[in-house]
């Protein structure tokens, strides 16, 4: 039975991770064929998890995350090579022990996702506790639109839904591999959100922001060459979008990074940095070296909670992709 669970688990978290473009459907009705009835059982035991105390499914998720640690190897793998480029100051004794807490906090964070989309987040509302909520304000009060740049954080959609009980925000999406998890993606993320806006949507972003709307952006994925440069990030050079400057170059938008946590104590920590001046500088490859400081800061507090699951230095300038991955 152990197995049966592990390998669900494991099947669950490539379900869950995989990103990619994909036929995009507008009702759930579209999606009930033989084909999906892996996605609806997924989707199901998600749901029956979202109605769990939150309390309750964060122990859950935890202890499902022991059990991936041993069962979803390639996840594991990809989570092991980049806390060795990203902390050889580390011994391998505490980089494995990090590999074990990022798995184990991922997989919380997919039921948090969960707990987002199905269950009541408005309960933790008391749990917050917010780091520079003036810098936020002040950033609004420019009337010139604020780029909130975040990251892959494991707690991405429960983190949304807590940054949204702050400041309104629209958020910026890359759609899922499985056209029925972007679905319910696309539509549970409306409850918090104004717009969801697929990343490649130009016009739609530089609209709100010259509206004055906050705008949520993670900019710490891998999209190969075509809109990026290399910047170091964690020191390592790393394929980094250069939108982010553009954006602000063409809406005066104000830059904040933004971090969404969970706590020991059982709170969650959220934090608003200063508003980042003189941005862009007008170097693409200076621009995106400041917006990777900026995130490598937050990512340093709770390194095991961020997504280390990407192949996030899969591309390469001098070598083949995916070279460190092998």
């Amino acid at each position: 039975m152990s197995g049966v669970i592990s390998g669900a688990i494991a099947a669950l978290i490539e379900r869950v991770i995989g990103m990619a473009k994909s036929v995009e459907i507008q009702s759930w009705k579209e999606a009930v064929t033989f084909r999906f009835i892996p996605d609806w059982i997924a989707i199901g035991f998600l749901w029956c998890i979202a109605q769990l105390p939150y309390a309750l499914l964060r122990r859950f998720g935890e202890g499902c995350g022991v059990l991936a640690y041993t069962l979803a190897r390639k996840r594991c793998h990809i989570v092991r090579v980049n806390i060795a480029l990203c902390f050889p100051e580390k011994a391998p004794a505490e980089r494995e022990e990090l590999v074990k807490q990022c798995i184990k906090e991922n997989i919380v964070g997919v039921f948090e996702s969960a707990y987002a989309w199905w269950g009541k987040p408005e309960r933790l509302k008391a749990q917050i506790d917010v780091i520079g909520q003036e810098n936020i304000q002040n950033a609004v009060a420019r009337g010139k639109g604020v780029l909130l740049v975040g990251a892959h954080y494991s707690n991405l959609d429960l983190g949304g839904a807590l940054i949204s009980y702050c400041v309104p925000i629209d958020v910026t999406y890359r759609r899922h591999n499985n056209p029925l998890f972007d679905y319910f993606i696309r539509t549970r993320r409306a409850r918090f959100f104004d717009h969801i806006i697929e990343r490649s949507a130009l016009r739609s972003m530089l609209k709100g922001l010259k509206k004055g709307r906050v705008l949520w952006y993670a900019a710490d994925q891998d999209y190969g060459t075509k809109h990026s440069v290399f910047a170091p990030f964690f020191g390592i050079e790393a394929a980094t979008l250069n939108s982010t400057a553009k954006l602000v170059q063409m809406t005066g938008a104000a830059v904040v990074f933004v971090g969404h946590h969970r706590k020991s104590d059982g709170r969650f920590e959220l934090e608003f940095s200063p508003i980042l001046e003189n941005f862009p500088r007008g170097d693409d490859c200076t621009d995106a070296a400041l917006i990777n400081e900026g995130l490598e800061r937050q990512i340093r507090k709770f390194p095991e909670q961020y997504m280390w699951v990407h192949r996030r230095f899969k591309t390469q300038q001098h070598e083949k992709k995916g070279h460190f991955y092998r």
